[in-house]
């Protein structure tokens, strides 16, 4: 008998329902009505919702989308997903997993099949009906084109999807190789999404030409349409009348990249923004007198990361003097204004399973040992970071002025979104500065990303087989205290090892005018825009 899956997650495995606990966001909704909702309607639009962010957006297509900090707000309002989190935690201050595109799920004795019933009243953008053939054609493609989000779908096992087929028009069946626990929580992620098969083939299937018009155009069933494409200044999104969920409670989106602090201060300040992101932490507070501040602490942090296969960071006492040399803790003090949260380790501290360890002091003099040790003395490296990122600029300032006392001399390197998405990636970087983290939070889902040998995503190139037994163990681990000590062994491993310093966690830092009313805070902290309005 198959295990029933309706409209809610119900009774799950011990680290499904872990996964829940922990993945499905912040509980800081904004504005919200009279009877504590956050959700659109069937009402009139609410006007246009202005947006600010700080940094560029490099691609809209749902298999790659996930480089850089704003491209999953784009994707997250223009596709949906097959399950989702629920918009409000419960009693216990879980999320459960609900009914998004499918309607109701069933798990097959054997906890390998996934069955969705699909609901049969939703249209793509285009106007064409979604159908099962859409689901596996989103799914597949995001198998094919190798990119971050076949990572989410498979946890960096490419044999771990057995199969996607369509059973009739409105049931898709998933196959895994082996049980997963956290599946359905994967499902939730960003970018798993059915993509309008017909409309793609109009402009290039599944060849070079349709992936490039899919990264500047939308294929979704979400509740807008891209109606303004600058990815580097504005991207304004047009609320769709006959979205399923219901008529947004605004017409518009606009989006405005602004890299400039000042400039997003004046805007501000001149009341011309409902949403802004990436205000300095040391300018936040003055900033959002008479506003509303959110900055619920998740998944996301700023680090460093260090390429390992070239010089001077394949010495791994090199990475342990860079560890030693910045003096993280001060940082803190420094540049956080209460706003951000040092640890150590590759996890941050609001993840499940973190040992939650602090920084160590800096220590100079051990720090120069170990470069004498390396015959490093006099190295020097290039720090990539993106332009509209104070943080990261900071950060990176102070980063050069350190390891000056050391004998290690620092260039820093600033690119636009697409540029230093092309060098981070492409392995070309000696060392960068990003913030980053993790949407679906769970090490499971996470920790791959980082530390697994020979994920494309694991851009520090860093590997360890212990460290890749360990996260074996652990994704399919539903014992807790063994999954516990598991991921404490395989944190004092990549921490004593440094492939990567992580400099302090931090939230969304967002700043909301007062009139803005239907915001909620999820883990990835992007903005679901149909249910906020601003009257």
């Amino acid at each position: 008998m198959a295990r029933r899956r309706g409209a809610a997650l119900g009774a799950v495995t011990m680290a499904a329902a872990l996964a829940v606990a922990g993945c499905g966001g912040g509980t800081t909704p904004v504005g919200n009505g009279a009877d504590g909702t956050t959700g659109g309607g069937s009402g009139a639009g609410g006007g246009t919702v202005r947006v600010a962010i700080s940094s560029g957006i490099s691609t809209y297509d749902p298999a790659l989308a996930c480089t850089t900090q704003y491209e999953y707000a784009v994707v997250k309002n223009t596709y949906d997903t097959l399950v989702q989190y629920s918009a409000q935690p419960g009693a216990d201050g879980k999320r459960e997993i609900v009914a998004d595109l499918a309607k109701s799920w069933t798990v097959g004795d054997d906890g390998l099949t996934y069955t969705f019933k699909l609901r049969d009243d939703v249209k793509f953008a285009s106007g064409n009906p979604m159908t099962s053939a859409d689901v596996v054609y989103g799914l597949q493609r995001v198998l094919d084109k190798e990119g971050c989000q076949a990572y989410v779908l498979t946890l960096g096992d490419e044999a771990g999807v057995k199969s996607i087929k369509a059973v009739d028009d409105h049931t898709v069946r998933i196959t895994l190789a082996k049980e997963n626990p956290i599946f359905l929580g994967q499902l939730t992620q960003t970018g798993l999404s059915p993509v309008d098969r017909k409309e793609l083939a109009k402009h290039g299937g599944l060849g070079k030409q349709g992936d490039a018009w899919l990264a500047r155009h939308t294929a979704g069933t979400g509740a807008y349409t891209i109606t303004q494409d600058d990815p580097d200044a504005q991207i304004d999104l047009t609320a769709r009348k006959d979205y399923w969920q219901g008529t947004p409670k605004n017409d518009k989106v606009s989006i405005k990249v602004v890299t400039d602090p000042t400039t997003l201060e004046t805007l501000v300040r001149a009341n011309e923004l409902d949403m802004a992101y990436g205000v300095p932490a040391k300018d936040t507070k003055s900033i959002a007198e008479g506003r509303t501040l959110v900055n619920d602490i998740g998944p996301f942090f700023i680090y460093l990361g260090m390429n390992n296969g070239v010089k001077p960071f394949d010495d791994v006492r090199v990475r342990q003097a860079v560890a030693l040399a910045l003096d993280r803790n001060a940082l803190v003090e420094q540049l956080g204004y209460g706003q951000v949260e040092a640890f150590d380790g590759p996890m941050p501290p609001a993840m499940p399973y973190s040992p939650k360890s602090k920084p160590p002091a800096a220590d100079v003099a051990k720090a120069k040992q170990l470069v004498s040790e390396a015959g490093a003395q006099g190295a020097s490296f290039t720090v990539d970071i993106k332009s509209g990122e104070a943080f990261q600029q900071e950060v990176a300032t102070i980063l050069q002025a350190s390891l000056k006392e050391i004998g290690i001399s620092v260039k820093i390197h600033t690119l636009g979104a697409s540029a230093f998405i092309d060098r981070v990636g492409g392995f070309k970087s000696q060392a960068y500065l990003i913030r980053d983290g993790s949407p679906f939070n769970d090490p499971a889902y996470f920790l791959g990303f980082f530390v697994k040998c020979d994920n494309a995503f694991n851009w520090t190139k860093y590997c360890n087989k212990r460290v890749d037994e360990l996260l074996a163990q652990g994704r399919v681990e539903t014992d807790e205290a063994k999954r516990t000590a598991q991921y404490k062994e395989l944190s004092d491993i990549v921490t004593r090892e440094r492939p990567m310093i992580p400099i302090f966690a931090l939230g969304a830092n967002l700043i909301a005018s007062k009139t803005l009313k239907g915001y909620t805070t999820y883990d990835d902290q992007q903005p679901v825009f149909w249910p906020i309005s601003t009257r």
